[in-house]
């Protein structure tokens, strides 16, 4: 069950404003992918900017710049983003380079939303 306090600020979109992680966790079915598409929709209601990526298909983008040699492509484009949904991570294994290019796409993004505080 989630609280009204808790519910306010992801029906609003104020968790943006805010610099907030929302991360959902939960058994196949209960709802996550539903819960984060609904969220996604909101926010670009609100004229906000939502980009949605499967956690393997992400990946794979990251790892097909590098070998491009376009490393920053996606994550310069994801720094102009409100919310960035990254979905079923953990589900299919990915090559442990591809995660590590997945913590560094994260790991810029907080070095950003943690200045906004």
């Amino acid at each position: 069950m989630v609280s009204e306090d808790t519910r306010e600020p992801l029906l609003t979109g104020a968790f943006t404003e805010q610099a907030s992680n929302l991360i959902l966790i939960g058994g196949t079915g209960t709802g996550k992918t539903h819960i984060v598409i609904a969220l996604g929709m909101e926010l670009i209601i609100t004229h906000k900017r939502v980009r949605f990526f499967n956690a393997v298909d992400l990946i794979n983008q990251l790892i097909s710049e590098q070998q491009k040699q376009q490393t920053g492509k996606l994550i310069r484009a994801s720094l102009r983003v409100n919310c960035l949904v990254v979905n079923e991570q953990g589900y299919i294994p990915f090559p442990k380079s591809g995660g590590a290019l997945l913590f560094h796409l994260i790991s810029k993004l907080y070095e950003k939303t943690s200045n906004r505080r």
